[in-house]
């Protein structure tokens, strides 16, 4: 399951525009989104959150957001998803134009065939979070990063419960330390220890007691391909996989044994591992062979983002630039 970037038809207002009018506009944008992928095959309801209850999610569903969050049905992750994405972004992209923004993301949620993870499995994705977050921080572009935004910060960041550990013991001491916490705490503990609310790379709160059972990643930047989406699909199914499959704490203790002889934790074995995770699981080909992705900031359109942050990118690429019809006012 996942949502979507920016839809842009003809007489899009502009960003100055009155939140009246751009809320009406946004309002128009669902239905026919809706309509469209209806017409095409693909059932899509209109989700009015005030109504109560929640999306159906045996369709697509597109609900208000700036302008609208497009969500995916629940897709089996057999040897039709792939067609069942192709399908949506061949429509999407036969009506409409998109762009990339950096005011938009793409969300993917994973979940087991039985609908959540055990509690083995959680902890198992618990420490290969805390353990390669470095390492999949790199693999997305720099917009996406922690300095420039706050809907997908790091798990490791210093206002999560884990870091005090890191704090108190040191970075690789201190992975047997947090280990040994997820060792012993429950299921909603564990995910308050790294994810303390839904604004983090991976957001495990839908996985909480009581929960519909996934986690979300959140890094991935808008899309506007199909082969982008593939790709980021792809990744996190790996890495879950990855999670589950490898024993992150074997290469904790290593790094312990030979903390003198380390200057950093490079995560050398991440790569190696994510790909032989990827081949078994039939979706190597889809990974974009550039695994450590760029934002091609010539055509990414920067919106809503302050100016200091916006100074930090330019610093970084000078090819960073604010979107021509971007607010007339950058938020501080």
């Amino acid at each position: 399951m996942f949502s979507s970037g920016q839809l842009l038809p003809q007489d899009v207002p502009r960003d100055t525009t009155s939140r009246r009018v751009l809320r009406e506009y946004s309002l128009y944008i669902r239905h026919m989104v809706a309509k469209v992928l209806t017409d095409n095959g693909m059932p899509c309801n209109v989700f009015e959150p005030q109504d109560g209850g929640v999306p159906d999610y045996t369709k697509w569903t597109v609900m208000l957001d700036v302008p609208i969050e497009v969500v995916s049905p629940k897709i089996v992750a057999d040897n039709t998803w792939v067609e069942a994405i192709d399908s949506f972004w061949s429509v999407l992209l036969r009506y409409f134009e998109l762009r990339r923004d950096t005011s938009c993301g793409y969300h993917i949620h994973i979940s087991t065939m039985s609908g959540g993870y055990s509690l083995d499995q959680l902890r198992m994705m618990a420490k290969a979070i805390i353990f390669w977050e470095p390492a999949t921080k790199r693999c997305t572009p720099l917009s996406r990063h922690d300095r420039f935004v706050d809907f997908c910060k790091s798990n490791i960041a210093h206002d999560v419960p884990v870091v005090q550990t890191f704090l108190q013991a040191g970075p690789f001491r201190g992975l047997a330390r947090a280990y040994d916490y997820i060792d012993n705490a429950g299921r909603d503990s564990i995910i308050d220890y790294i994810c303390p609310d839904k604004y983090r790379a991976w957001n495990l709160l839908p996985s909480k007691t009581g929960g519909h059972g996934s986690i979300e990643f959140r890094r991935p930047p808008g899309v506007v391909t199909a082969k982008k989406a593939k790709h980021w699909i792809a990744f996190a199914m790996t890495f879950v996989d990855m999670a589950i499959q490898f024993n992150p704490s074997a290469l904790a203790a290593y790094m312990v044994t030979n903390l003198p002889q380390l200057n950093s934790a490079y995560h050398p074995d991440f790569q190696e591992q994510l790909l032989t995770c990827a081949r078994r699981l039939g979706v190597y080909p889809i990974l974009d062979a550039r695994l450590y992705q760029t934002d091609e900031p010539r055509s990414l359109h920067v919106r809503t983002m302050s100016s200091v942050r916006l100074d930090m990118l330019r610093a970084i690429d000078c090819n960073y630039q604010l979107s021509p019809n971007s607010p007339l006012f950058l938020h501080p």
